[in-house]
């Protein structure tokens, strides 16, 4: 399915917007989505994104730590968790900070390492592993990377509605983690 299908799928869901309420033609939401697009994929390779993620990378962190990673992040109910505030306090994240907060259309900033666990993020994802969901693995694909536009859907993170746009991180041409960047519904319908 090309850009311009997808959208309009997303914009005529029921309950969403539609094309008229959006007040965009399809050429002007993909062009409008493909700035994200092109955003997101020069942050990922942005060296010292690429460089954090190599070092998660070389701690080899296995699937089980991961997993308990995980379920602790989900339980730990507010940032007070050191994981949490290790994810989302590093440079990486003061970075995606002042991107989120300088761009009212974007919600949220985070990248993964090779198993889809959280390296940096803002705000704080709902939980720290990524490896099980399309926004990991579709971009990921199987380590030969690719661009994945996600649904426009209901963020738990954020609260808000939102297309999340998920591209690689290279390295020497091997995929070696994963970028998302969260797109406002409100930059589709051109309310920013």
């Amino acid at each position: 399915m090309n850009v311009k299908t997808l959208l309009a799928v997303l914009l005529m869901a029921p309950g969403l917007l539609t094309a008229q309420e959006a007040n965009l033609s399809q050429e002007e939401i993909e062009d409008l989505l493909a700035v994200k697009i092109r955003f997101a994929t020069h942050m990922a390779l942005n060296p010292s994104i690429v460089r954090a993620v190599q070092r998660q990378n070389s701690q080899n962190i296995s699937l089980a730590e991961i997993r308990n990673r995980d379920e602790a992040w989900k339980n730990a109910g507010d940032d007070q968790n050191e994981l949490i505030q290790e994810v989302t306090r590093n440079e990486i994240a003061k970075y995606f900070q002042r991107r989120v907060e300088n761009n009212n259309v974007i919600d949220e900033v985070f990248v993964t390492d090779i198993k889809g666990a959280n390296v940096a993020a803002y705000p704080p994802t709902s939980d720290y592993w990524q490896g099980d969901e399309e926004k990991f693995t579709l971009s990921y694909n199987d380590g030969k990377g690719k661009v994945f536009i996600g649904p426009l859907e209901y963020d738990d993170s954020t609260r808000k509605t939102q297309v999340q746009i998920s591209a690689p991180v290279l390295s020497a041409g091997e995929t070696i983690g994963v970028l998302v960047l969260g797109v406002s519904v409100d930059y589709l319908a051109g309310k920013q």
